[in-house]
């Protein structure tokens, strides 16, 4: 597989003015329509969702589609069929037949993945695919994908604020308009408090479905992913809920042994991740914490719950053009060399943060 710190696609603009990608499918005579979906919208837990509803769906369905993002490790992870990630052959072949589009329409980087990941998904023939949206729903690539069968809004919190806007009613709104007229929208639990909100933003014709918790589930903050996943397998008829009983996918919650101590390793990013990791996590006062993050994050809230509910609290930076500068951040605890701190430390560790540096300390722990 291709190691996502290989360059693959081209660096296109992450954000731009206008997007081509509808252009591009016109030309191909739309054929994301062939192919049905749920879409999975949210600001934490859409990675999670989706894993544990694409391996549901795989009790009924032959072919299972998984669009997710952002890549962990390797670059393949992001398209997957019954969770086998594309091969390294299939996914430079579809690059190369993309090439034109990318140049000629000026295709953003998110997009070119979109595109890959329907030529992919319609070539195979998928019974059903799983798409994770990337950013917000309403403007994100993964609206094109006209054939919905239902929509999944996990837990909502401010994130991209600079791309969905600065209100929760923004950012809802934004999300929870990628559902179609006359498909489900299914609302995970965690979001209860913004009832009204969601039922006010809506602008088509789409019924509400509130899911239950999992209370099974023994990790707080997949409670809701897991129980708005229930509701959906039983919508699509299926019996088999033992896609309920697996952990996600790794960086979440991911628990590791090294030199004698735990580890655990969480891309909790933003303040309500933050918090759901926190309410996962019992005796807190044997876990030192170590946070890296990247620019434009509320860093002082996230900072100061951590501070509140564990005695050692350490940041640090990593290697990434987007990391914070921990210079200019106000917090006592300050670490320049993440490795040197894993390796010293005699006590568990809990290490959480942005999702380009969670990948790192997986990495490093796995191949020492």
């Amino acid at each position: 597989m291709i190691s996502v710190d290989n360059f693959l696609i081209p660096i296109q603009q992450r954000f731009q003015n206008e997007y081509n990608l509808d252009k591009v499918l016109k030309l191909l005579n739309n054929i994301e329509k062939y192919i049905p979906v749920v879409n999975v919208v949210g600001t934490n837990g859409k990675g999670s969702t989706s894993f544990f509803l694409s391996k549901g769906l795989k009790t009924k369905y032959k072919k299972v589609g998984l669009f997710i993002s952002p890549a962990f490790l390797y670059h393949n992870e992001r398209i997957q069929i019954n969770n086998q990630p594309i091969s390294d052959e299939n996914l430079k072949k579809y690059i190369s037949k993309v090439d034109n589009f990318i140049k000629e329409y000026k295709l953003t980087f998110f997009e070119i993945w979109t595109l890959i990941a329907i030529m992919y998904f319609y070539d195979n023939q998928v019974d059903i695919a799983v798409i994770e949206a990337g950013i917000g729903g309403l403007k994100d690539s993964t609206n094109l994908f006209t054939n919905q069968i239902a929509t999944i809004l996990t837990s909502v919190s401010f994130d991209h604020t600079e791309i969905l806007g600065n209100t929760i009613e923004k950012i809802i709104y934004q999300k929870v308009n990628i559902a179609k007229d006359n498909t489900l929208l299914f609302i995970s639990l965690d979001n209860a408090e913004y009832k009204n909100i969601i039922e006010n933003s809506i602008t088509n014709d789409v019924k509400i479905v509130y899911a239950n918790k999992y209370d099974k589930e023994k990790i707080e903050y997949q409670r809701g992913n897991k129980g708005v996943v229930k509701a959906v397998l039983e919508f699509l008829g299926v019996q088999d809920f033992s896609c309920l009983k697996l952990t996600s996918l790794a960086g979440r919650f991911t628990k590791l042994e090294y030199k004698n101590k735990k580890i655990i390793i969480d891309g909790a990013h933003n303040v309500d991740g933050i918090k759901g990791l926190i309410s996962s996590v019992e005796n807190k006062n044997e876990w030192r914490i170590l946070y890296g993050a990247i620019d434009g994050k509320e860093h002082s809230k996230i900072l100061n719950l951590l501070d509140e509910n564990f005695n050692d609290v350490s940041i640090t930076t990593f290697d990434f053009h987007k990391a914070w500068d921990i210079n200019k951040i106000d917090h006592e605890n300050k670490v320049k060399d993440w490795k040197e701190f894993i390796e010293s430390s005699n006590k568990n560790l809990i290490i959480c943060g942005s999702l380009y540096f969670i990948p790192l300390v997986y990495k490093y722990l796995i191949e020492k």
